[in-house]
């Protein structure tokens, strides 16, 4: 009896190892035959920049590499086809600046060259006679600061001279070219220029002394020159400016105190001062100011807090509350390093480098693919 019930033992014992080796067998064949799951999201991945238009984002990763997403029109993603880019994909490395408008974008490399992309059908990329393959090409050398415009490029050198490329129908380039005139090769306009913020249709210029100068369209006042007369050829504006921010029809300012400031059409309170009035002359906000952008019709800003404040339209959550428009600025966040917006959606980059998106994403121009819209904001992650 005892050697029966030992080779019954055996027998369960060597019946249940072969169920076990079945059910490893079958769960390596399941996991073979199940879809690819896409690419690995890459944990926490850390943002130095980000720079962001209506239909295309660009942002910069600490180890200097640059990633795109977005509608890619006339291939300005730098990815070398012109098809839309839903999620981000990395166009090129050694950065350390990016900016982006729908139809061109600029990087300022490591060793201060300046690299272009996108439209380029009357030569305003300043690519000279180069063939364009839909990549990055080099345009220039010893740059210090870079902007991307509508129908222009824009670099400042480190010695604060300003040069650019592109369309001159608001007379930017001067009196030595006509309107109609289009520079096919950056050209020196400006001395003594500390930053420049290009809008749709209007320019912002802060010079090194500190005084603000304006050109360009002005139909809502959003040059502040206290008129509403387009402006060909900057003029000055005021003193004790430190930073510019020319958007889509208004304009925000940063005043050597801390101050903010803001000009131009205001149809949804995206100048943030309780009402909807248009002013065609700068008026003052709030205090403790340190960042500024803002999509079409609202306005974001920094606070020396680290804290987000927003203000104006709102019906695509432009700017990660579930709320109405805002005609006075309320707080959506914190610990905000860097903010930046397209038309209808917005990215900030928080204090522990994470990125983040709220709004449209219609264009694939938030990285996050499956939805039209996000209501709050959500973090991105890289994917490889």
């Amino acid at each position: 009896m005892l050697s029966n019930l030992s080779g019954i033992h055996k027998y369960a014992a060597t019946y249940n190892i072969l169920l076990f080796i079945t059910f490893i067998a079958a769960l390596s064949s399941c996991k073979k035959t199940q879809p690819d799951d896409g690419p690995t999201p890459v944990a926490d991945s850390h943002f130095q920049k980000v720079s962001t238009t209506m239909t295309n984002t660009l942002s910069l990763d600490d180890k200097g590499n640059v990633w795109a997403t977005g509608q890619n029109s006339s291939m300005v993603l730098g990815t070398g086809s012109s098809g839309k880019q839903k999620s981000f994909v990395q166009v090129s490395d050694q950065a350390k600046e990016i900016s982006i408008k729908d139809s061109r974008a600029l990087i300022l490399k490591n060793d201060n060259s300046v690299w272009t992309s996108g439209s380029n059908g009357f030569g305003e990329l300043g690519t000279g006679n180069a063939v364009l393959d839909g990549h990055f090409i080099k345009v220039f050398d010893n740059a210090a600061q870079i902007e991307a415009g509508t129908e222009n490029g824009f670099i400042i050198k480190a010695d604060h001279s300003l040069w650019a490329v592109g369309f001159n129908h608001r007379n930017l380039f001067g009196t030595g070219f006509s309107k109609a005139d289009v520079i096919s090769a950056y050209t020196k306009i400006a001395d003594n220029v500390l930053s420049i913020s290009a809008g749709m249709g209007h320019i912002l210029l802060l010079k090194t002394d500190k005084s603000l100068w304006a050109s360009g369209r002005n139909i809502e006042g959003e040059l502040g020159t206290g008129n509403t007369v387009d402006q060909d050829g900057f003029v000055k504006i005021m003193d004790g400016v430190k930073a510019v921010k020319a958007l889509e029809y208004h304009s925000l300012i940063i005043k050597t105190d801390n101050s903010l400031w803001a000009a131009g059409n205001n149809d949804y309170g995206e100048l943030g001062l309780g009402d909807k009035l248009q002013r065609n002359t700068f008026t003052k906000v709030m205090d403790n100011v340190t960042g500024l952008a803002g999509g079409r019709f609202f306005s974001l800003v920094i606070k020396t807090d680290n804290s987000l404040w927003a203000s104006g339209y709102n019906s695509f959550r432009t700017f990660g509350v579930e709320s109405p428009d805002q005609a006075s600025f309320i707080k959506v966040a914190d610990n905000v390093a860097q903010v930046t917006a397209g038309d209808y959606h917005s990215l900030i980059i928080k204090t522990d480098g994470t990125m983040w998106g709220s709004g449209s994403t219609r264009y694939g121009e938030l990285g996050i693919a499956g939805k039209d819209d996000i209501d709050v904001f959500t973090k991105i992650n890289l994917s490889r």
